[in-house]
């Protein structure tokens, strides 16, 4: 999936998806309706748990972690996507014992806990994504892996070992077989099966301008100073109780003028009022 400089581009990949997808699934096969069913009626359903569990068990054997599948869906699915911290998708660093949504050990400012980076052997840079994030990566690596490479012998595709994690796969040979590129040449397990080369990717969906406060828990964040503007700033109202910050949404000016008037006639009748009654005060000499 390289243009004919060796490099990798958005087109050239999904140029290169569109060639193998429809090779792998049609709109009248189980996959397909088993994905409809996975997004509009059961979120946790028996597909999207199957290919969660592999990506999260493939997980742990790279990084020595295991921090299951992440936010369901639920049934019906509910795309809330919740607040971004090391729960819900914020990619984050594992170290002595610490987790941080950013990690500088040199800082001058830094807690004595702080230590460097790979001081631990366990240290880890580690991201849950949520289920339906796991269930797309754990898909795409499918039947990309699927559609990607044939039997070097006949031209045909090999019968897909079965699988529950990436160990399972380190035997298979129809992978160093592939006539694809020398990514396929490494076998990995996607919903099931072994297939050859992970080509899916996560991309966290952040604004460039917003960074994780270095040496601070996961969840805290700052504004970076360097940000050149390209993009607006976005992000949904929905914050943590403990921030502190209350949104509203714009009800625009109609509200402002209404309020206005009411409170000038308001004032209004309330002079006339004490007008009338000082008058009848007065009149009676009880003021």
């Amino acid at each position: 999936y390289q243009n004919e400089n060796n490099e990798v581009d958005a087109a050239t990949a999904a140029a290169y998806a569109l060639n193998l997808l429809p090779n792998a699934v049609s709109s009248s096969s189980t996959t397909f309706e088993n994905i409809y069913n996975c997004l509009f009626s059961d979120g946790n359903c028996d597909a999207f748990v199957k290919y969660a569990s592999v990506e999260s068990a493939n997980d742990a054997i790279h990084t020595g972690f295991n921090l299951g599948i992440g936010q369901p869906l639920g049934k019906p699915p509910n795309f809330y996507v919740s607040v971004y911290n090391h729960e819900n998708g914020q990619g984050f660093v594992a170290a002595s014992g610490f987790k941080y949504g950013a990690m500088d050990s040199s800082a001058e400012d830094k807690e004595d806990y702080v230590k460097d980076y790979g001081d631990n052997e366990n240290d880890a840079i580690l991201l849950r994504p949520s289920l339906l994030e796991m269930s797309l990566n754990g898909l795409l690596n499918d039947f990309l892996g699927r559609g990607s490479f044939v039997d070097s012998n006949d031209g045909t595709a090999p019968d897909l070992v079965d699988c529950s994690s990436s160990n399972d796969c380190s035997s298979v040979s129809y992978c160093s077989s592939s006539d694809s590129s020398e990514l396929a040449a490494i076998s990995t397990c996607a919903g099931g099966k072994c297939i050859c080369g992970s080509r899916a990717h996560y991309h966290p969906a952040v604004d460039e301008a917003i960074s994780p406060v270095a040496n601070e828990a996961p969840g805290w964040f700052t504004i970076d100073e360097n940000d050149q503007g390209v993009s607006a700033m976005i992000t949904e109202p929905f914050w943590s109780s403990f921030v502190g910050v209350r949104a509203y949404n714009d009800a625009g000016t109609g509200v402002g003028i209404y309020a206005s008037i009411s409170g000038a006639l308001f004032t209004s009748i309330c002079i006339f009022v004490v007008y009338r009654l000082k008058k009848g005060l007065v009149k009676e000499k009880v003021y």
